[in-house]
C-alpha cells in the first residue's frame, strides 16, 4: 500500500501567499519559505492551487524560524484584511453589518480552507466564534497549530476595524493549548488575559459590538458574490464519488480516535447498511477505505515525533499497539519504528 497525502486537508494558495507576503521581509525570505515548503515561488500566483496540510505546516514553521517572532501568528493576524480569504472576504466587505458578514464567512469556509472548522454560535447577548484546526494538525505540529489559531483571532479584530471603522475587543479569549510563557502580546492585542487549557479555541464578543454597519455595504454586489460562492460550493460537490465523501467525513470526524461506520453513516445522512451497499457499488468497503486512511494518517504521524507508536495506535482505534504494528507492516512492509527511522 502506498501512502498518499491527506488531500481533504487544504488551504487555498491565495491565503498562504498573503500570509507569506505579510511575514517575509524580502524576496530572499520568500524564496527560503517556498524552499522549506517544497513549492516554487511561481506557485504563489496559482490562484487555483490548494496547499496541503503538511505544506501549510512547513510554511508556518519557516515563517516562525525566519522571523524569529515568537508571536508570528498574532502579528500576521493583525496585518490581515478581509481580501486575504478571497471572495469570502469581498462578501464581508459588501455585507450590511459585521455580524452578518461573519455568519456568511463561516458558511462559506470551504471555499478557501479545509484546515479548520469555523463555527458561529450565539448565546443570549454573546457571539462565540470557534476556530478549530483539524486534529491531525494538532497531532503532528501543535506549535504551528497554536499560531494557526492566533492568526484568525487577531485577524478578526482587524477585520472589524477595516469593515466598520470601529475598534472592538473581545470579552473572552479561550485556547485549547497550554499556556505560553509570555502572554503580554496577547493582552496587548485583545485587551484582556487569554485563558488556556480550555475545551475549545473560541473568541467571544458582545453581540451588540458586532451589530454595526459595514462602510462598503453594497447589496447588489453582495448578492452577486454570494451567488458565486454558492456556485463554487455546488461545483466542488458535483460528481464527487461516495468514496471521496466518506474519506472526507472520516477525516472530518477524526478527533481523538478513529470514527466508526455508524458515525460516518450518520454524518452522510444514511443508514450504515445503505452506506455499505453504496460503497460496494464503487467496488470497496468501509473496512478497506478505513484501512487506507489509517495507513495515510499513520504515515503522516510517524514522520513526526510528537506521538509514540502506542499513542498513534490508540488514535487510530487500536486497543493494542501490537495489532497496529502488525497491520502497518502488512500495509507498508515495514514496522512503524522502521518506517519512522526511514522517513
Amino acid at each position: 500500500m502506498k501512502a498518499n497525502s491527506i488531500s481533504p486537508y487544504w488551504v487555498a494558495m491565495p491565503v498562504m501567499r498573503n500570509l507569506i507576503m505579510l511575514g517575509a521581509r524580502n524576496e530572499q525570505e520568500v524564496a527560503a519559505i517556498c524552499k522549506a515548503a517544497n513549492i516554487h515561488p511561481d506557485d504563489l500566483n496559482n490562484i487555483e492551487m490548494k496547499v496541503s496540510l503538511e505544506c501549510n505546516i512547513a510554511i508556518m514553521e519557516a515563517l516562525l524560524q525566519i522571523s524569529g517572532d515568537a508571536n508570528i501568528g498574532l502579528h500576521l493576524g493583525e496585518k490581515a484584511a478581509p481580501p486575504i480569504i478571497g471572495q469570502a472576504g469581498h462578501l464581508q466587505q459588501s455585507s450590511s453589518d459585521v455580524l452578518t458578514a461573519f455568519k456568511k464567512t463561516v458558511y462559506f469556509t470551504r471555499t478557501f480552507t479545509a484546515l479548520y472548522d469555523f463555527i458561529y454560535e450565539e448565546k443570549e447577548d454573546e457571539v462565540l466564534l470557534y476556530f478549530e484546526p483539524v486534529q491531525l494538525w494538532n497531532d503532528i505540529a501543535p506549535e504551528s497549530a497554536r499560531h494557526g489559531v492566533d492568526i484568525p483571532f487577531a485577524a478578526i479584530l482587524n477585520f472589524i476595524r477595516v469593515l466598520s471603522g470601529r475598534v472592538v475587543y473581545p470579552i473572552r479569549v479561550l485556547y485549547r493549548f497550554s499556556k505560553v510563557n509570555d502572554t503580554s502580546e496577547h493582552e496587548k492585542i485583545f485587551r484582556r488575559k487569554p485563558l488556556f487549557n480550555k475545551n475549545c479555541n473560541c473568541i467571544v464578543f458582545k453581540k451588540s459590538d458586532l451589530e454595526v454597519p459595514i462602510l462598503g455595504y453594497n447589496p447588489q454586489l453582495n448578492e452577486i458574490i454570494e451567488n458565486l460562492l454558492h456556485e463554487k460550493l455546488r461545483t466542488a460537490n458535483e460528481g464527487v464519488r461516495l468514496t471521496a465523501k466518506v474519506k472526507e467525513a472520516i477525516l472530518g470526524n477524526y478527533h481523538y480516535d478513529f470514527p466508526q461506520l455508524e458515525t460516518i453513516a450518520l454524518a452522510l445522512n444514511m443508514t450504515p447498511r445503505t452506506l455499505q451497499r453504496k460503497l460496494q457499488e464503487e467496488n470497496t468497503t468501509y473496512r478497506e477505505l478505513s484501512d487506507t486512511i489509517k495507513f495515510e494518517l499513520a504515515s503522516v504521524l510517524l514522520k513526526h515525533n510528537e506521538l509514540s507508536v502506542a499513542e498513534i495506535a490508540y488514535k487510530l482505534g487500536y486497543t493494542e499497539p501490537g495489532t497496529f504494528r502488525k497491520a502497518f507492516k502488512q500495509w507498508s512492509g515495514n514496522t512503524p519504528l522502521d518506517y519512522r527511522d526511514k522517513a
